[in-house]
Parts: structure tokens; C-alpha cells; sequence
């Protein structure tokens, strides 16, 4: 899987170097690093960020995520915002306005239901997949990896957790690089391990403002079921990551399909992809 680095202020900065391809290549490290916001970066942070060599910093979060929480300025890095989704949708976006969508639907007793949630969350993932403007947007990011490359830099990508729309991005290139689909759902899973602390806050913090003293007569035993599903909304699951699959051999025919046809990564497209980021 890819390695987790460690920073001050961020949580799911990876790099997805020392992965394996089906045909035994391996990603080269250094040069694809996957993330969670970096508006948290430390000063420190910062430089080491710098010193990896970015070149281009892509980031998928709404234009409110973004102008709530901007991305710090990286030397020789070029800031490219590609919100893949244009508005605020619950359970992916992180502003308040989708938080407090979320916490309508736990309240309203609808999203206690953990089949529900995988639902709900495996339709969002198919978004990413059916709609043209995810689509538009995820095309620019594989051309920007292939400049940073070509220029000799690295690229990193995020969205607000560097969960959903970052690693969804993670899926589709380590699909074009040839890595099995086994070990693409274990990276994706591991977004678990790395947003564990971050995943705790965030339920505590929206629990305490929602079931705080005086502000709701539901039970402790309740309470601690809506934390549960709470919970599962912020995390990564299988059921999520199923649905963008599915939706490319619904809609394409097979995920290779969606990745030509969806994305425009023709033959050499990937053959210049795997040239960049692979070695025996």
C-alpha cells in the first residue's frame, strides 16, 4: 500500500511509491503523494512539502471548501483548484452547510441506517464516475500528473479528508498503472488507519453540537447510536468505492472503457503514464 509520511499538521499525506503493478513493476517514490487539506500545514510542513519537489498541487474541493480553508503557496508549485463537485453535497463536501445536511439525516432517524448509508454514499461515488463535469475535471488532473512528471517534479493531489474525491483520483491512476484492484481497495481502506484521530474529532465535535446539555431528550444508548452512524459517513468503506465500479461497467462497459472514453487516457496517454512512475 502507499506509505504514510508525517507531518505536524496533516493526517493522510501518502506516498503511493513502492506499490506493485499486476505485471511486478513497482511505483517509483517521490513523484505521486496523495492528501488530506493542507490548509493545517505547519511552517514546518510547508518546507517539507517543498522539498519533495511538488510541482503541481491539485486540489477537488468546492469553490466554499476552497475559499474557506485556501491551500498554502508551495515554491515552484502551481496551485490548480478542480472542484469535482460544484456544489455542497452531504457526506462528501466538508463545509458547514454539508455537515449540517449530514447531521439532518442522523437526526431524522434516515441515516442510522447503515444500509442506508452505503447507499447513499455508493451513489455519490457514482458521480464521480457518470457525471461530465467530474469527468472534465478528473481528465485535467491526469494531464496536470503528467506535466508535473515530465517537468521532473512530483505531484500531490487532495480534497478536504483525502478520502472520496482525492481517492477516487488515487483509484483511477493506479488503475492506468496497472496495480490490482484487490490492492487499490486496500490503499483506499487504509484512509481508515491514517483519519482515525481526525475521524474521532470530527464526530465529537459535531455530536457535542448537536446532543450537548439541553438540546435533545434522546437516550445515552440513542446518542451513541447516531455517533456510530456519524461515523460511518466519514469513513472509507468498500461499499462506497463498489458503486464508482459498478456505475463504469454500467455506463463505459468495463473501468478500462471509462478511463479512455470517460477520461481520454488513450493508449499513450497511459504508456507515458507508466513510463513516469514505474520501474522493474
Amino acid at each position: 500500500m502507499s506509505t504514510l509520511l508525517s507531518f505536524e499538521g496533516l493526517s493522510n499525506v501518502r506516498d503511493l511509491g513502492g506499490m506493485r503493478t499486476s505485471d511486478g513493476r513497482t511505483l517509483v517514490a517521490g513523484r505521486l503523494f496523495r492528501a488530506d487539506q493542507l490548509f493545517f500545514a505547519t511552517e514546518a510542513d510547508r518546507g517539507k512539502l517543498a522539498a519533495m519537489g511538488m510541482r503541481v498541487v491539485v486540489d477537488f474541493r468546492s469553490e466554499i471548501e476552497h475559499d474557506e480553508k485556501p491551500d498554502p503557496e508551495l515554491p515552484d508549485a502551481k496551485n490548480l483548484h478542480l472542484p469535482i463537485i460544484k456544489d455542497v453535497r452531504a457526506g462528501i463536501t466538508r463545509d458547514e452547510q454539508s455537515n449540517k445536511g449530514i447531521m439532518k439525516m442522523i437526526m431524522s432517524g434516515q441515516g442510522t441506517d447503515l444500509a442506508f448509508i452505503d447507499t447513499y454514499m455508493a451513489n455519490m461515488y457514482r458521480n464521480f464516475v457518470v457525471e461530465p463535469y467530474a469527468n472534465e475535471q478528473y481528465a485535467r488532473f491526469v494531464d496536470a500528473v503528467i506535466d508535473s512528471l515530465q517537468s521532473g517534479g512530483a505531484a500531490l493531489w487532495h480534497c478536504t479528508a483525502g478520502k472520496d474525491r482525492a481517492g477516487f483520483a488515487t483509484v483511477i491512476l493506479l488503475e492506468t498503472l496497472g496495480v490490482s484492484r484487490d490492492d487499490i481497495m486496500a490503499d483506499y481502506l487504509q484512509t481508515n488507519e491514517c483519519l482515525e484521530g481526525v475521524t474521532k474529532q470530527l464526530v465529537s465535535m459535531l455530536s457535542s453540537q448537536a446532543f450537548g446539555a439541553g438540546q435533545t431528550q434522546l437516550d445515552e444508548q440513542a446518542i451513541e447510536m447516531m455517533k456510530h452512524a456519524l461515523a460511518h459517513f466519514f469513513r472509507a468503506d468498500e461499499a462506497f468505492l463498489a458503486g464508482a465500479y459498478a456505475a463504469a461497467d454500467e455506463q463505459f462497459g468495463s473501468f478500462d472503457a471509462f478511463l479512455e472514453r470517460g477520461l481520454g487516457i488513450d493508449a499513450a496517454k497511459r504508456e507515458e503514464l507508466q513510463r513516469l512512475c514505474l520501474t522493474r
